[in-house]
């Protein structure tokens, strides 16, 4: 099958490679553990990965975790050559024994590297949920990391509720726009962080206010547009302009660090003597039944929420599967908005 595969660092769309590989079979997959960076050997300390499912794939997802990857900024090191891609949507065709029911059925599913959803068979772990009828596979494909994510660091972490005020980094990507819709919904104020227009509208479409981060006054104007601070920051982007945004917090107040878009560096070791709390999320953190635990019920609250029309999956772009150097293109520059669906060959 050909694959979109990274042997090299540097930028994705200079390093992903369009080459024949084997599709993953249950063989391969015998006597393989799994840590944050994927499938690894066994360790005396680790049994084998019994969370799994074959994929025939329809549709994948293109996320910022392609890019760090890619470029060797990832904060776990991930074992080359692998296949790109974090998530898709396809049928099932093999299974461990606890997904067995799953065989023959259309599901979502998180692919770990070395075999992601860029490709025509793709192994699907930890959060895999059959896709309802009356979701398209481009929704589908676009669904799960963001909402899932989204949901943790919002609602579960950052416990944004109704009458906050919070602030939104990155919010026209696929996570900011699960961000904005989650914390709307659940009664919040929002504040849209954004670098242009475009994504400026996109997000008012959402129901929140936006400003340009490349206004030099931008700090101010989000201020004014909330009464004074926020309570909540929720910040997929961190760098400088996540160091910035941390002035913002009123006391008391949380900064949810729930992604590295701008890059990592220190935090002000002085943030204590403002009452702010520093907010870590990492989905991937948690013994494996806690973490299935924490998918089923991120499950059926977005399932409840998409049910009364106050979340919905942003695919704003479907893709050829030849386009993806492109599309990584536009990810890496941040000129994408929401998230951008990759059609996978027959």
């Amino acid at each position: 099958m050909k694959a979109w595969r990274v042997h090299e660092f540097g930028e994705p769309q200079d390093t992903f490679v369009l080459e024949d590989v084997p599709p993953p079979t249950a063989a391969d997959l015998a006597g393989l553990s799994m840590d944050l960076g994927g499938w690894v050997p066994l360790r005396a300390d680790r049994g084998p990965h019994q969370d799994w499912v074959i994929m025939d794939m329809r549709m994948a997802a293109l996320a910022l975790p392609d890019v760090t990857m890619a470029q060797g900024r990832y904060p776990v090191p991930v074992g080359r050559p692998y296949i790109s891609g974090q998530e898709g949507v396809g049928v099932v065709t093999d299974a461990a024994p606890a997904w067995q029911h799953m065989l023959g059925k259309r599901i979502v599913a998180v692919t770990i590297q070395p075999w992601g959803s860029l490709a025509p068979v793709a192994v699907g772990v930890g959060m895999i949920f059959e896709v309802p009828d009356a979701m398209s596979d481009e929704q589908a494909a676009g669904f799960l990391i963001p909402a899932h994510t989204g949901y943790h660091a919002a609602i579960r972490r950052g416990q944004v509720s109704a009458g906050e005020r919070v602030l939104v980094l990155g919010a026209a990507g696929g996570l900011g726009a699960a961000l904005v819709q989650l914390s709307i919904a659940h009664g919040a104020q929002v504040v849209a962080l954004v670098g242009d227009e475009r994504k400026a509208a996109f997000c008012e479409s959402m129901g929140a206010a936006a400003v340009l981060h490349t206004n030099p006054d931008w700090q101010q104007a989000v201020r004014d547009l909330s009464g004074g601070g926020f309570n909540v920051i929720l910040d997929p982007v961190q760098g400088q302009l996540g160091a910035s945004a941390r002035s913002l917090l009123l006391p008391n107040g949380r900064h949810v660090l729930c992604g590295h878009a701008g890059g990592l560096i220190p935090h002000d070791p002085d943030f204590y003597l403002y009452n702010y709390t520093l907010v870590g999320v990492d989905l991937g953190g948690y013994p494996p039944d806690v973490m299935r635990e924490y998918h089923n019920e991120a499950h059926e609250a977005l399932g409840r929420l998409m049910a009364e029309g106050k979340y919905q999956p942003k695919v704003e772009q479907v893709i050829d599967f030849e386009d993806v150097p492109q599309a990584m293109a536009d990810l890496t520059n941040r000129r994408s908005i929401g998230r951008i669906a990759v059609r996978l060959p027959n």
